[in-house]
């Protein structure tokens, strides 16, 4: 009986899950468990389904640590912070590398004689400097962390619906540039940016904001604009419609919905009420502009963990036509000084900078021991060093920069001479970070069911001893085997290696 599901060769060359043949997903193993494993006169008479996809939850995580293959990996290149944000799903890494110009990986080494530690902020005779009151103030601006409803990044002016940052010297406003949707088979859109802050220190706390918006109005459109209008475009006098801007605090996200009415692609989005703000907001609308604070029933007592930040921008356009070039057509919106500051003292200790310490500023500043150069493999430039690195430490005896792991940001910190480069990160993954991860090669599969198997009789009351024992000795011969089938061990591989030990090597 074949278990190809009716796919035909042509269907898989012709798609793009190529290798999907040896593994089995997590959802198959749950039900062929929950059909062979449980029932009366099996090894399990009575179990629920949740409680097996908990086990089996567990076992992969626990199988990915250290029997399954390693096979994730992400690429970056390195920017000028030298730093690299660690993925949502690292557990921990098995190498770092930095790739040169024939493709090659040259391994980075880990250092333990530099870290990135929380620097206190002292008075001049050295006494600890206390919050009175914690504030966050949001800098507009690609790089602090705001998510845009458009795909391309804050701070670049490449069309419809951008943050802009107002110029190089002003980095805490935020244009928003909304043009007529003519180019777009839909209406309007509902501007949107946000992002996710901690609020676990805060309980009562205020919320100001700057923010311009402009009235409904009307633009001229001639044919001596800077553009080129297309054939047969449109020139003449346009309506312009008012804008809204919202700044606020909600305990969700907003939707990614964009579309200012029900006849919008996608529907409707409910960021255009102000219902989405289920904690507080400011609003400007038709022309207001200026600062508006809230100073009161901002209670985060009863919050937990995170809220939303979330800025929306409402441009309802009316005018539709698809000879008026959009780049023209638009309205601009601003936001600038974005604050959230507690009422109430917090009695934390403050830091001269959370994200970075002196001790990173000087590792990464400075040129390191171990400085690089970019070996082209044609030369001998190591092996003149008759002797003298005799003694030397390993781990800087090498010309491949080193790293270290900031597990308080989840970052990784590189050396001066990684700067510009090309970094890979090979990490162990606990497989449940994507519900299309979760799969079990078909070499480990039995080792899943003893995992479940004996997860589920070590929990279960009135289970003989002798049982659990036997399910806990079968989960141990199962992964030992498992772990054996995907080492992936080639004789011939083996004995191509064997042969350089017969090679005679010159003192």
């Amino acid at each position: 009986m074949g278990l190809l599901d009716n796919a035909t060769q042509k269907d898989y060359y012709e798609g793009n899950n190529y290798g999907s043949y040896q593994f089995v997903s997590l959802q198959d193993i749950i039900t062929q468990f929950m059909a062979v494993y449980v029932g009366e006169d099996k090894v399990i008479n009575k179990i629920s389904r949740n409680d097996v996809a908990f086990w089996a939850q567990r076992g992969l995580a626990e199988l990915s640590f250290d029997t399954f293959k390693s096979i994730k990996a992400q690429q970056i290149d390195v920017p000028p912070s030298l730093t690299m944000r660690l993925p949502h799903d690292y557990v921990n890494y098995t190498q770092v590398s930095w790739v040169d110009s024939s493709g090659i990986k040259h391994p980075i080494y880990p250092t333990s004689d530099s870290s990135n530690p929380f620097q206190v902020e002292q008075e001049a005779d050295g006494s600890y400097i206390f919050n009175v009151s914690l504030s966050d103030s949001f800098k507009l601006n690609k790089d602090n962390g705001w998510i845009v409803n458009d795909p391309k990044m804050l701070g670049q002016v490449v069309g419809l619906n951008d943050f802009t940052e107002a110029s190089a010297n002003d980095n805490d406003k935020l244009v928003i540039e909304q043009h007529s949707t003519d180019r777009h088979a839909f209406g309007s859109i509902v501007t949107y940016c946000y992002q996710k802050i901690d609020v676990t220190e805060y309980t009562l706390a205020s919320l100001e904001a700057t923010a311009v918006t402009v009235a409904a109005s009307t633009q001229v459109i001639t044919s001596n604009d800077t553009e080129p209008y297309p054939a047969g475009a449109t020139t003449g006098t346009f309506n312009t419609p008012s804008t809204t801007v919202r700044v606020g605090l909600s305990t969700s996200p907003p939707s990614k919905l964009l579309g200012h009415d029900s006849s919008s692609a996608g529907g409707e989005t409910t960021n255009k009420s102000v219902d989405y703000y289920d904690i507080a907001y400011l609003e400007w609308t038709a022309g207001e502009t200026g600062e508006k604070i809230i100073n009161e029933d901002l209670d985060f007592t009863n919050i937990q963990g995170d809220v939303y930040l979330t800025i929306i921008s409402i441009a309802p356009w009316v005018d539709n036509n698809t000879n008026v070039m959009s780049t023209q057509l638009k309205v601009l919106s601003e936001v600038s000084g974005v604050r959230l500051e507690s009422l109430l003292p917090t009695g934390k200790l403050t830091s001269t900078n959370s994200k970075e310490s002196s001790t990173f500023t000087n590792f990464k500043s400075k040129t390191p021991a171990e400085n690089s150069s970019n070996d082209d493999y044609e030369d001998d430039v190591y092996w003149p060093n008759e002797g003298e690195r005799y003694g030397l430490d390993p781990q800087r005896a090498q010309v491949n920069g080193s790293f270290y792991v900031d597990n308080r940001l989840g970052k990784i910190n590189f050396s001066s001479n990684i700067s510009g480069k090309t970094v890979i990160l090979d990490y162990i993954s606990d497989s449940l970070g994507t519900d299309g991860e979760m799969q079990v090669h078909k070499f480990a599969e039995e080792a899943m069911y003893k995992w479940i198997t004996y997860g589920v009789l070590s929990t279960k009351s009135n289970v003989p001893e002798i049982i659990v024992r036997r399910a806990k000795k079968e989960r141990f011969a199962s992964t030992r085997q498992a772990k054996l089938r995907l080492s992936n061990i080639k004789l011939k591989e083996i004995t191509q290696v064997l042969r350089g030990k017969s090679k005679q090597i010159k003192h």
